[in-house]
């Protein structure tokens, strides 16, 4: 039985993890999402992910702390960064911070589907779903 990819959803906007979890969903992943970044950190302790798509703008701890906090462990997965902000100083920062790409608010299903697989595929795991 083929095991598809895991991808940790993380966004405090609940549609907005809804709308990327069912799109990863239909592409052939399994999604999990979460409402913090203090949630990711334990979900990820408990059964881990191949990628991480984090909001940048989050109250609290936002996703340049999930990306530094990554960064922190032995084996992190790859991640990818969504963002409604034009701010570029943000979005550098994130690709400083290890995140593989940044995709803005809104983004299609085509273009979501490309990124997850190209981070996925540049960190040599077998592309499962598709």
């Amino acid at each position: 039985m083929d095991r598809r990819i895991r991808v940790l959803v993380v966004d405090d906007d609940l549609s907005c993890r809804v709308l990327a979890s069912l799109l990863l969903e239909r592409a052939g992943y399994s999604p999990t999402a979460v409402g913090s970044v203090a949630r990711a950190l334990e979900r990820l302790d408990e059964s881990g992910a191949e990628l991480v798509l984090t909001d940048l703008c989050m109250p609290g701890r936002d996703g340049l702390d999930l990306l530094a906090s990554l960064r922190e462990r032995e084996s992190p997965p790859p991640a990818l960064v969504m963002t409604g902000t034009s701010e570029e100083a943000l979005a550098g920062r994130a690709i400083e911070l290890g995140a593989r790409g940044v995709l803005r608010k809104p983004f299609s299903p085509e273009l979501l589907r490309a990124t997850v697989r190209r981070a996925l595929a540049e960190t040599l795991v077998p592309l499962a779903a598709a």
